[in-house]
Order: C-alpha cells, then sequence, then structure tokens
C-alpha cells in the first residue's frame, strides 16, 4: 500500500483516508462500534491514531484484528487480567505519607520509594504484549500513531513507523519515536496519572495522551490523510452521586480539560466527526460494553453520508 506523506510527493489514484480515536475509558469500546460500520461498508483505512482507550484499538487495527475478533476478546478479558493494585498496606501507608509530606512542602526523600499510580500495569503491558505478539513498530506495515505525554516537560510522544519518525523535524513541537514495541506505547498512552503508574521510558516520564492530544486526528493529517474521520468520546456530564471513586474523578476531570482543545483541533483538522453517545460508564462497568459498541455503530450510521460525500468529492478531483 502507498501511503504519501506532506512532502509533496505524488498521489496514488485512491485518497488516503485517516482515522482517529480519541480516549475516553471503557467508553472507548465505541471505537469498535464505529469500526464495524465503515468495514460494512467498504470503507479502506490506510492510516490509524489512537489516544488511550483509543490506542488499543488503533493497536489491534494495525495488526490485522477485525471488529468481531476485538468484541470477542472483551467479551473474555476481566479487569483481574490488567489490573495489578496496589493493595498492601504499608505501600498505601507510605504513599499516604509522602502526599501529606508534600502538600506542606516538607521533604520526603528519607521516605522507601513508592509507586507512582495505584495500579502498577505490568500485567496491562503483559497483556499487551500478547495481543501484539511483542511486535515494534518497524514489524508492522500499517500506518499506527499512539500518543503518550511526558509529564515533566508537556510535551506530546508520538510513537509511530519509523519513515514518519523521520520527518519529526516538521513537528519540533512533538517527540516523534518509533524505538519502542507496540505494547508499551499503548501502555503509556493508557497511564491515567494517579491511577497507573507512569511509564519510564528513555529519559521520559510518560502518561496518559489525552492531556495533550485526546483525539489525534492532526498527526493524521500531516502524515498525509487526504479524509480524516475521528471519533471523539466527549465527556458525560454526571450528577454528583454517580463521580463517587478517585478512578472517576480523575477521568471526569482528564475529559472536562481536555474537551476545549480537542474541540478547536477537530474543527482544524478532521474532516467528519463522530460522536458516539455512550452515556457513563466507570472502567469496571464491563457490562455496558455491548451498549458502548452499539452506540458507535449508531453514531457511525449516522455519520455515514458525510462521509461517503466527502469520499465522491475527492473522486473528481484531479489525479
Amino acid at each position: 500500500m502507498k501511503i504519501i506523506t506532506s512532502l509533496g510527493k505524488p498521489r496514488r489514484q485512491q485518497p488516503v483516508i485517516g482515522v482517529a480515536l480519541g480516549g475516553g475509558g471503557l467508553r472507548g469500546t465505541a471505537h469498535i462500534g464505529v469500526l464495524e460500520i465503515l468495514q460494512s461498508k467498504g470503507l479502506q483505512i490506510d492510516l490509524v491514531a489512537g489516544t488511550s482507550a483509543g490506542s488499543i484499538i488503533a493497536m489491534l487495527y494495525a495488526l490485522g484484528w477485525t471488529p468481531k475478533d476485538m468484541s470477542n476478546l472483551l467479551s473474555k478479558v476481566t479487569i483481574t487480567d490488567y489490573a495489578d493494585y496496589v493493595a498492601d498496606i504499608k505501600t498505601l501507608f507510605w504513599m499516604a505519607a509522602r502526599d501529606i509530606l508534600d502538600r506542606f512542602s516538607l521533604p520526603h526523600r528519607w521516605l522507601p520509594p513508592t509507586p507512582l499510580g495505584l495500579i502498577r500495569g505490568t500485567k496491562f503491558e503483559k497483556l499487551l504484549s500478547r495481543l501484539s505478539n511483542n511486535r515494534d513498530f518497524h514489524q508492522i506495515d500499517f500506518p499506527l500513531f499512539v500518543t503518550a505525554t511526558d509529564i515533566c516537560s508537556g510535551r506530546l510522544v508520538c510513537f509511530c513507523p519509523p519513515r514518519f519518525a523521520q520527518l519529526s523535524s516538521q513537528r519540533p513541537e512533538i517527540i516523534f519515536t518509533s524505538d519502542c514495541t507496540l505494547a508499551q506505547a499503548v501502555r503509556a498512552s493508557t497511564a491515567i496519572p494517579g491511577i497507573f503508574h507512569p511509564v519510564i521510558w528513555q529519559e521520559w516520564l510518560l502518561v496518559d495522551g489525552g492531556l495533550k492530544n485526546n483525539v489525534p486526528s492532526d498527526l493524521l493529517r500531516w502524515a498525509g490523510a487526504d479524509l480524516v474521520i475521528a471519533v471523539d468520546l466527549g465527556f458525560d456530564a454526571q450528577s454528583s452521586d454517580q463521580i463517587d471513586t478517585i478512578l472517576e474523578i480523575l477521568l471526569q476531570a482528564l475529559d472536562i480539560m481536555g474537551q476545549s482543545s480537542t474541540d478547536i483541533r477537530l474543527e482544524q483538522t478532521a474532516d467528519v466527526v463522530i460522536q458516539p453517545r455512550t452515556g457513563s460508564a466507570s472502567l469496571t462497568d464491563v457490562d455496558k460494553v455491548p451498549a458502548m459498541i452499539e452506540a458507535g455503530r449508531q453514531a457511525a450510521l449516522s455519520a455515514w453520508p458525510q462521509i461517503a460525500l466527502w469520499l465522491r468529492n475527492l473522486a473528481k478531483r484531479p489525479s
């Protein structure tokens, strides 16, 4: 498959189509429904980008998984397969002590080292490694873009194939690299601050890509996509009695903080925005997955006339 970059090289006859999958916790399973409809319509996707939950689906798609394969996987995976909680009382005590001392600007280097999140993430990365057969960005043909955030510098990190990483001088504000496994990239992209332990990779401390770029449609435009389809899960307004755990507070806060910048980015770089109406869901609400997938299907069906119009217009352009 010939992929065209934004360097002015000759274009292929068919338009290059990119799909950006946004973050949103368990609501990210709606991406499966979106891809199912796009596939049923015969749409050929040439590039895929994902952030946080979207990066999981993007990785599987780039590896050749079908939406049905993804649905079957979800029916078998439980939270114990990927969540290794920090559960011992001693560790939790020292974590709390560090937080208290830090709040009052008191020194705490004398305390023993503690995890930087409630979930270590080791089990999750092992699961991702199994699903991806330990492949890295040098070993896949499909153009995949996964975002993470360096929590120290605040810069966006984009994991992508080598031929795109070599063009990093075009976007100096972003750290482009292909030197890691798919599992490491997705693990970093999904590292919700305070919940998952950050990923220490080279000189960076990486957390959820949603802090900087929750729906990476701009990366697909930069990479040469003629038609950019973005799936934005947004955030779901909830009543106070629905938000009753630390995890739910953090997820809602991340969604709210990133929505304004996401809206601007999508207006500038996405041609079609699909917004599934998923409702609310915590990471443990696995019983809601079928409804999330169906919400993705319905949203994609509603957006299809707009996508078809873009395809017709692109087909009319001079070769």
